[in-house]
């Protein structure tokens, strides 16, 4: 090496110290800080699940649904935080509350079932939602006792709340929806106070919800009170808003059945659905019912939102979320936020990838591991 390639060398590594920044061989490498003040929560996020039901007549997966979650499992195992919808009880016996005459969907999933929550990495399930009451009481507590022996933290029963510990950071993961036993979306004022009053712990605060009209009329959402059949779902966008105004870190939204729009409101995140996740043998899986997604979202330790993704899945009939290379959920999430949040929609890429910023050049994008 002659001496003025020393010289320009030592020059640009001075200039490289002076401004506080590493020269990069491969822009590819760059990845997320790691130190205490900007080290990442990663939450992986899934819509409803339904493993099978043995109610009124038995359809149930092959291997008792060890196989289920197989081919995505890797996608919510890499998280700090994997919460999903669980859309009925985990019950063996008892009676439905409902009358089967008039209800064509009431779900009883066997208890054994929930070991493949455990495989796959789950560690919130959110409880507010129109099935988990199927079987009465009988079937909430038996859902209850088979989630805590193995350790899955549950959410949305009236008053309840999920609590963690990530990173020496509380989390706490909150559900809701517009039934009866559960944390009431319908009543804002009592739902705010509980979001304020958990973030005045310092802690980041994750909003799940279950909520909105139902099918591929409903894939957009829309500032107006939402009815399914008679029963009112409750107006999603000001709830969504409600709750960030009093501390909410992250809104992640599921009962419509179909995938909607993602937004950005005061740097926050809101999924306004995920859509089916695994729902299996019961539910209708055609057109945008049968796309799916996990939805990563990435938060640095105050709570602020630093990127996301979207990894698109299809369910395969009767019901197995399988990786979908086609990317059709990406496509149908970005329209729909680009034509229902025109102003606050985030930057979703063709690989998923979500930002605030409007886009972000290339070569400082960072890898989304």
């Amino acid at each position: 090496m002659n001496i003025r390639a020393v010289i320009l060398l030592s020059l640009l590594s001075v200039l490289f110290a002076f401004v506080g920044f590493k020269p990069i061989a491969d822009p590819k490498m760059v990845t997320y800080r790691t130190d205490p003040i900007n080290s990442v929560i990663r939450i992986a996020a899934v819509g409803d699940i339904m493993m099978g039901s043995t109610y009124p007549i038995p359809i149930l997966p092959p291997n008792h649904g060890a196989d289920l979650f197989k081919l995505i499992s890797d996608e919510l195992i890499d998280s700090e935080i994997t919460i999903g919808n669980l859309e009925g009880p985990l019950c063996d016996s008892g009676k439905p509350k409902k009358d089967s005459t008039k209800y064509r969907f009431i779900f009883a999933t066997p208890t054994r079932y929930v070991k493949n929550l455990v495989a796959a990495g789950f560690d919130v399930l959110n409880l507010a939602n129109n099935h988990i009451g199927d079987f009465d009481t009988f079937g909430i507590n038996t859902t209850k006792r088979v989630l805590d022996q193995v350790g899955i933290k549950y959410t949305g029963l009236k008053n309840s709340y999920a609590d963690l510990i990530i990173k020496n950071k509380k989390v706490f993961v909150v559900g809701f929806s517009p039934y009866r036993r559960t944390n009431n979306l319908l009543d804002t004022h009592r739902a705010q106070k509980l979001i304020a009053d958990l973030k005045r712990q310092g802690a980041i605060v994750i909003v799940t919800f279950h909520s909105g009209n139902e099918g591929v009329k409903h894939l957009h959402t829309k500032d107006s009170f939402e009815y399914f059949l008679d029963e009112p779902r409750g107006n999603v966008i000001k709830f969504a808003h409600s709750v960030i105004d009093s501390g909410a870190d992250l809104v992640i939204g599921h009962g419509p059945h179909v995938p909607r729009a993602l937004e950005i409101y005061k740097n926050k995140l809101i999924a306004y659905s995920l859509g089916n996740f695994c729902t299996y043998g019961r539910f209708c899986l055609k057109k945008e019912q049968g796309l799916s997604l996990i939805l990563k979202v990435d938060l640095d330790t105050l709570g602020n939102f630093v990127s996301g993704r979207i990894v698109p899945l299809y369910q395969e009939p009767p019901g197995i979320p399988k990786p979908d290379s086609l990317g059709r959920t990406i496509e149908l999430i970005r329209k729909l936020s680009l034509s229902d949040f025109p102003l606050s929609a985030p930057n979703i890429d063709s690989t998923g990838f979500i930002t605030i910023q409007a886009s972000i050049p290339p070569q400082l994008s960072p890898k989304y591991l």
